[in-house]
């Protein structure tokens, strides 16, 4: 009986480590930041964070805006069910603004449960 509980403390630690987490941000696109995107073009930016630490940009263009559809929508989209399809899973805790009001900002967590 010891011997199985240790197996399955083991395994539930073991599950436990092997946690991914990837973050997707909606921001703001200002001078000097590291994505590279002109600001005089694109006036937000897509930034992931994969479970290793990574990051990409995507930038998006200025004259589409969230709230009535656009080229940020479809992106964000994309993105999501190509996480989705890995099996990550959003997580209850992911926020955003993305009501067209000028404030479009948004960071949303996915995991792998």
């Amino acid at each position: 009986m010891k011997k199985l509980l240790f197996v399955l403390a083991f395994t539930f630690i073991g599950q436990q480590t092997f946690s991914q987490m990837h973050i997707v941000m909606l921001t703001g696109l200002n001078p000097g930041h590291p994505s590279g995107c002109p600001s005089s073009l694109y006036d937000a930016v897509i930034t992931q964070i994969d479970p290793t630490g990574n990051q990409t940009y995507e930038c998006t263009e200025g004259d589409q805006q969230v709230f009535y559809g656009g080229d940020r929508v479809i992106k964000l989209n994309q993105i999501f069910n190509s996480l989705i399809s890995q099996g990550y899973k959003m997580m209850p805790n992911s926020s955003g603004n993305l009501t067209g009001s000028g404030s479009q900002t948004g960071m949303w967590y996915f995991a792998i449960p």
